[in-house]
Parts: structure tokens; sequence; C-alpha cells
């Protein structure tokens, strides 16, 4: 029978009015819906209305169970309600498995999706909209209330598993995929073998190429990326452990991929969303280094597990950690722990202690966020981490921290910004220079810079090379501030050339002088634009010892001007021109000339070549001429001799090839004074004759070159390295003669300021300075060593002040070299100051006066080197009286 009047309730309990049972709602009734309920015990239905607080007093009319009311259209009839209830035989509901449980969500989840999907969008209603009385339903059947043990035993009866049809497709789709994905894989790791040793061939390319002196001494290095190059045995092996225990520590058991480590940062990064965790082998970081891929893709990592795959198949452990610790970044411009331990600590690896072994450990994994200059706090708690974790380890017994703490406490005085190319040390940056410019030559199409690992084995005497630049700075520096040299700008270039052949200094100028027509581009205030050249050869090998182009070698200032440069050469040229006269048989060292002034007229102008302060002698020998730098007595040798002469000795002395003679030879008295333009390279080489038994060794610096496999990519042999012209060899004086020059030059040393500087050793030698003091010079050799040295401006525009004599300026710094010589030189000094001469010049007594055999009236006699081809017959014919002057004059040269 159903109540037909809605009942309210206000709590979650409803009594049966007919046979006064009281039950539970249902949970999760919702408030305000009119629904129907059946007694469990009675049958007897309801329509209740469910509220959450009590509303008005409703007036319930209770129906008797026995009153019959009229049934309405469609209502069902008496029969119809009457039919029995048939109710389930109830029985204890058996206890579910937790697999039954299971099984029971996944089928009600099933259930649900299906109704969702296969629902009839016009139901799409809320449910209350759904309910329906019982006059309204289209079945009068009415069927008994069960409870929920009822429901849920019936539920656990009618449950049965899913039918499972197995679809073909679902088999056989992934495993294909998951072969050809293997296949493809492998066949990339096959082929990433075959890459392996030109991918190792780019650490060679940033490899520094290293520059050694004659004895093997380190000079200089050459390099676009500091990278190391240790062997294995070079790093100690408490550095390869620290390196192993903070970056790899199954190093030697994986086979180039760690899996749990690969498992725990893929679990972190999907629960992160994010990229925030790695698992890299030193390995696959050796591999990364190789693709230099940093970015952060599965494509990347996939490339990576190849190529690290295919590392372990073509190479041993400790080959790979030896690439990884020398290609490492680790801050600062610094690859590799060699690199690093030489940037952080000025150190070798073998010299590191442990506790500089961690913080270059720390920096691998992130050298800019852990650089000890730029983050000291994150770098400090890094090496903290580290120091605990080996301690937990047992790996470390003491406590590091002290060590570390000063470590840091050092750390704090340097700048963030320092990097391993601003703390390049060289020494000798025009050697470096040099040879990389004839590296260049070799490889055309290579940047020497990238394409590094070259050992470039060279003549340089290191020790004296290494304070060149020192030495000569503080020379140009001293003699600025004494006021010795004073920036004069000069005429225009070239004025009165025709007037005055000894004036003409620029006529011709050389293609290296080209380059300073401007005046003013390398003088741009003050007397900052003074330069210095020197460059000293072995006269016996031609090994080049010294190079140094220019004051100090920087970005606007690299020209070579040792070996490209072209200037006058004042009275420097005076003993080529000598050396000629002594070795033709036309002068002799006692050969007397007469100092007095000189007109030379032709039909243009007039030509008178003057001594430096117009001083002039009278008759003089021709040593004191020499000694003196009388440029009168030059003109006259050089007249004696004539152009063709001169022309032949400087053939032997400086132009060997026609060609360049005919281009650089001047066909003028001017010579004799120095006005044809010479290197100093050409000038050292030239007096080297003089201490080498008049032979000219081609000079060269380099002597072999090893690329980075160890190949000999270049050995000197017949090569012209500076590109001279010259044969290897060849003779240019006697060697009567060389003695007899060097003897000679013995007294022009020491009439210039070599002595100043303190320098007592060997040395002979000749000063030049140039009109208006444009160029001052000093070429000199002592046993061993031919060198010259230059002083001046760029620009010929330019003159260096009265005061600026090759005398005054170049010779003391001269001196202050051959001083380091003899400081850096080793073994028997005494057997170094002897000169060696196949063949010796005669020592003959002579008349002081006319320079000839003394007669028996001669009151002085005095020794005189003679060439043996050469020696004086003639006896004085000077009666020694108040007339020996007129007499004298009768004799002069």
């Amino acid at each position: 029978m159903l109540e037909t009047k809605v009942r309210t309730l206000t709590e979650t309990k409803f009594e049966c009015l007919s046979c006064g049972t009281v039950s539970r709602l249902p949970e999760g009734v919702p408030t305000g819906t009119v629904f129907k309920l059946t007694c469990y015990r009675c049958g007897q239905k309801a329509l209740v209305k469910y509220v959450s607080s009590p509303p008005e007093t409703l007036e319930e009319k209770q129906t008797p169970k026995d009153d019959m009311p009229v049934p309405s259209v469609g209502a069902p009839t008496y029969q119809e309600r009457e039919r029995p209830i048939v109710r389930p035989i109830q029985k204890e509901v058996p206890q579910e498995s937790p697999f039954l449980r299971i099984i029971e969500g996944l089928q009600s989840k099933w259930e649900t999706w299906k109704k969702f999907w296969s629902k009839d969008p016009s139901e799409d209603r809320p449910w209350f909209q759904k309910v329906r009385t019982e006059a309204e339903s289209p079945t009068p059947f009415h069927r008994p209330i069960k409870t929920l043990s009822e429901r849920l035993l019936e539920k656990g009866r009618r449950f049965q598993f899913p039918k499972f049809r197995p679809n073909i497709w679902l088999i056989l789709i992934p495993l294909p995929l998951a072969l050809v994905f293997l296949i493809f894989f492998w066949m990339g790791v096959i082929q990433r073998e075959a890459e392996v040793p030109g991918l190792l061939s780019i650490f060679y390319i940033h490899q520094p190429t290293i520059i050694y002196d004659r004895d093997g001494r380190k000079v200089s290095e050459i390099f676009g990326k500091k990278t190391s190059n240790l062997e294995w045995e070079a790093y100690p092996e408490n550095l390869k452990k620290m390196v192993l225990l903070v970056e790899d520590r199954s190093f030697f058991s994986h086979g180039g991929i760690h899996y749990s480590s690969v498992l725990r940062a893929f679990f972190v990064n999907i629960i992160s969303l994010r990229f925030k965790q790695g698992a890299s082998t030193i390995t696959q970081q050796l591999a990364r280094i190789l693709l230099n891929d940093r970015e952060k893709s599965l494509g990347r990592k996939l490339k990576e597990a190849q190529l690290a795959y295919a590392l372990e198949s073509s190479l041993d452990k400790e080959k790979i950690l030896l690439h990884y610790m020398n290609n490492v970044y680790l801050g600062h411009g610094a690859f590799g722990f060699a690199s690093a331990s030489e940037f952080y600590f000025g150190k070798k690896p073998k010299d590191l202690n442990v506790a500089e072994m961690i913080v270059l450990a720390s920096l691998a994994s992130a050298p800019n966020r852990f650089s000890p200059l730029k983050n000291p706090d994150l770098s400090s708690g890094r090496v903290e981490a580290i120091l605990r974790s080996l301690e937990n380890d047992g790996a470390l017994k003491e406590d590091l921290r002290p060590t570390i703490q000063d470590i840091y406490q050092a750390f704090n005085t340097r700048s963030p910004g320092e990097t391993v190319y601003g703390n390049r040390k060289d020494d000798s940056p025009y050697v470096t220079e040099h040879v990389r410019k004839f590296l260049q030559t070799m490889y055309p199409d290579t940047n020497i810079y990238e394409s590094g690992g070259f050992s470039v084995y060279t003549t340089i005497s290191q020790p004296v090379q290494a304070e060149l630049q020192k030495v000569v700075k503080t020379h140009v520096e001293n003699l600025l501030k004494s006021g010795q040299v004073r920036r004069n700008r000069l005429t225009e270039n070239g004025k009165n050339a025709d007037v005055n052949p000894f004036r003409n200094l620029v006529a011709e100028l050389s293609p290296a002088l080209e380059l300073f027509i401007d005046t003013d581009r390398f003088v741009t205030g003050g007397d900052s634009g003074l330069q210095a050249a020197i460059v000293a050869v072995d006269p016996q090998s031609g090994d080049v010892l010294l190079l140094h182009g220019g004051t100090e070698f920087k970005s606007d200032n690299q020209f070579p001007r040792a070996t490209g440069m072209y200037r006058q050469t004042g009275s420097t040229i005076k003993p080529i021109l000598y050396s000629e006269a002594i070795d033709s048989g036309i002068a002799n060292p006692a050969t007397r000339i007469l100092d007095a002034p000189l007109i030379y007229k032709n039909s243009v102008s007039n030509w008178m070549p003057e001594n430096i302060g117009n001083q002039y002698d009278g008759d003089i020998s021709l040593r004191v001429a020499l000694a003196k730098s009388k440029n009168t007595a030059a003109v006259q040798i050089a007249e004696k001799l004539g152009l063709g002469e001169i022309s032949n000795a400087f053939e032997r002395f400086f132009f060997p090839e026609e060609k360049v003679l005919k281009n650089r030879f001047r066909r003028d008295l001017s010579l004799a004074l120095g006005s044809l333009e010479l290197s100093p390279l050409e000038m050292a080489s030239a007096y080297s004759a003089f201490a080498n038994d008049g032979n000219i060794v081609r000079p060269h610096l380099i002597e072999k070159v090893v690329d980075r496999a160890g190949n000999v990519v270049y050995q000197r042999k017949d090569q012209d390295e500076f590109n001279l012209k010259w044969p290897q060899t060849r003779k240019a004086i006697s060697p009567p003669t060389a003695e007899i020059m060097v003897d000679l030059l013995h007294g022009s040393a020491n009439h210039a300021g070599v002595r100043n500087t303190g320098y007592r050793g060997e040395v002979a030698g000749k000063t030049g300075t140039t009109n208006d003091h444009r160029d001052a010079w000093f070429v000199g050799v002592r046993p061993g060593i031919s060198m010259a040295v230059w002083l001046g401006y760029d620009s010929p525009g330019f003159g260096m002040g009265s005061s600026a004599l090759g005398g005054t300026i170049a010779a003391p710094l001269w001196g202050t070299i051959a001083k380091l010589f003899d400081s850096a030189e080793s073994g028997d000094k005494e057997e170094r100051k002897k000169y060696q001469y196949s063949q010796r010049a005669v020592n003959m007594e002579i008349c002081p006066e006319s320079g000839k055999l003394p007669g028996p009236e001669c009151p002085k006699k005095t020794g005189e080197l003679f060439h043996p081809s050469h020696l004086p017959a003639e006896t004085c014919p000077l009666t020694h009286k108040s007339d020996a002057k007129q007499e004298l004059l009768k004799n002069v040269f």
C-alpha cells in the first residue's frame, strides 16, 4: 500500500506507520527531494521529503491499513497491489578477498564508463526529475525491499570476471616497434664506434702549441682554448680517486651507463616535471664533451648513450678517464685538470694536496655555479658536502676543513672575472708570433690558435729571452725620463734628397717601412712611440738566440722590427767596408788616412761628408779612424774600393741573390756612411762573419716541429726561414781578415757605452747613428754571440734629439743584455772567450807614425795585425825631425 501523502523528515531515521519499524535512511540522501521508501519488514511504501532543519508543522493523515482509496486513472488495481512479495532468503555474506574487491572496483568503474558513453543525451538531467510515484510506475509489480547486506551478497553472486578477448595487434605492434628501436639504436652505436677516432682528434685541436727553447725549456704557448694534454702517469692517483668518488663511483664496473642512477633520475624528473637531476657517468660526460651539445633533450640523451657505449667498446677505462680529466671544463676558460690546477693553484697536478684536489673535483658538475672565484659560498657548500660524503664512506681520515678555509681566503684576493687567457704567460711574445706565422705558412687553411697540439723546438735561449722584454722596457723608460731621447718632428721626408746623398734617408723606402709613412700612426703623444729591436745569433750555427721586435708587444705594436724592418745603419756599416779593404790589400790597420773636410762635386750639386761634431784629426791610422767613427776616412776607403768592389762585398755579406742585390743596392759613396737600409737580423748575421772564421751561416729559429700525433712535420735542413734569399753558408771574408776586424772593433767598442753598464766581458762592435738622429745602433760580437741593437721611431719623420747616439743609448742596452748571457751561461767560460780561426793574422812591428816597417830612425815601434797575403814591405821613410808633418802628408792614404 502506498502512502500518498508526502512525509517530511528532519532526521535520518524513518518510522513505518504501518508496522512501526524504524530504519535508517541511505547515506547521501539529497535534501529537499521527494523520494519513495519501502519498509523492509512490511513492505509499506511512503513518499518522503528529507530536510536538514524542521519545516513548518504539516498535518498528516494516517491512512488505515484496511482503507482502500479510490483508484485514480492509471493507478494499479487492488489485485495488483496485493500480489505476494517474494523475499530472498537471507544468508551470511561471505568475506570478500582483497583481490575480489579490486576486481569489483574495476568492474564498477567499467560499468560507470560504459553507461556514460552509451547514455542518451536527453537523459542528462538531475536524478530527482526522474522520480516517479507509484501511480506513475509503468508496471504494478512491487519488488521486495532488500537490505544492504542482501544487495551486496546478490551483487557478489552475480559478479563475473570480464571476458577478455585478446587482440592480436596489441601484441604484434609493440614488439616489432621495440625490436626496430633496438636495431636502430645499436646500429647507431656501431656507427659511433667508427667515429670515435675522429671525435677524439678534436681534443688535440684544442691543445696548446708549446714552444721550447734550445734546452727543452718552455718558452710560451699558443692556444685559443686552454686544454690539458697530460699522460696517465702525470696525474696523481689521489686525484684520480677523488674524481671517481665525486663523479662516478661505479666507473670501473658499469658499461657506460649506470641504470639504477638513470631510473632514479627519471622518477625525480617526472615528479618535479623538469630536468632536475642527471645520472651521467664519466663515459657519458666524455660523450657529451665530444658531441659538444648541452641541450637537455631526449634526442641528445640518446646520442650520448650511443656514443657512451661506443667509447666503452673502443677504449679501455683508463683511456676514457684520461680523456675526461684532460678535457672536462672546470671554469674560467680552463679545460682539464692540468689547466685548472695551474689556473687555480699555480701548480702542476702532481704537486696538489688532497684539499686542493677536492676543490678541483667539485667543479666538474657545474663549473660556473661552483666557481670559488665567482660564488665562494656555493663552492664551499659543495666542498663541504663532498667532505661529509667522503668521511661517511671512510675514504677520508683527516679533517681538511682548516686547509680548505685557507684556500678560500686566498681565492678572495682574486678577481671573479679572471681567466686562463688573462693569465697566459708569454715572456717571448715576438718569438711566439714568429712561430705562429711560420706554422701558418705550413698550414695556410688552418687557424693555428684552434688547431694546436704542436711542439715547436727553437734555438732561443730562454733564460735571457724571458728577461728581455722587461729589460728593454725599463731601458726605454729610463731614456725618456732622463731626457736623453726627445721626439723631434723632422722636415718632410725626402726633401733635398738629390742635393745630398748622405742625407737621403728615405729615398727608397723598403716595403717594410711603407707601413709607417703616416708619421703619427704609432706615435700618438709624448714619447710613447720609441721602439727597440734586438736580435742575437750564434755565429757558428746561425741559431737565433734572442728575438725582440719592439719595446712592448701589444695589440697595436706587433711589427717584427728585428727581422722585417729595414733602416739606415749609419756607421755600423763601416766594418764591412774596412774588412773588404783589408781582405783585398787596399788597406791595413796601420794605413794612414787624412781626416780632413772633403768636397765631392758633380754637375748637380756638391756633397760634403762631415764627421760628428765637425771634428777632424788630420793624419790618423785606419784603426783610429774606425774607433772614432770618422766619416771622411770611410768615404775615402769606399772611393779607393770603387762601387764595383763595394757591390761585391755587399753581395757576399747581404745580397747573395743577384735580383735582390739589384733591387736593394745603392750605387753612390753614401753607402760608406750607412745610407742603405738593412734589418737588425741582417746586421747581426753580417757581423757573425768576424767571429766565425769569415763565414756567415743563414740564421734560423725553428729547429723542429712535432704534431700532436708525435710525427715530425718540419725538420730544419735547407729551409730559408726568414726569407733572406741566402744559401746555408757562405764565405764573406778570409779568416785572417776576420781576426783583424775583431781586433779593430775592440777599440771601437771601448769608445762606446758598453762598459757603462758594468759589463766587463769580451766585445767587438761598432756604434751607428743616422742623420738627424733617426736611428741609433750598436752591433757587436763576442765568442758565441753576434747581436744587433736598434732604437728609434717607426716613422722616419721623427728624430730622437742630439743626445741620442748609438754609443749613448744603444751600446748600453747591448752591454746589459750581454750581462744576462754571462749569468745564464754555464760551462767553461774561458773556452767561450776564444775565437777560432783556421788561418791566423800575422803580428808585426811597425812605425806608428808611418804605418810601415820601422826604420833605424824610428823612435817608437808598435805591434799590428796584418793579413798574411798583404804584409807590409816598405820601411818607414820618415826622419822624425821637425819637418815630420810635411813628410807624413806625403804618405797618407
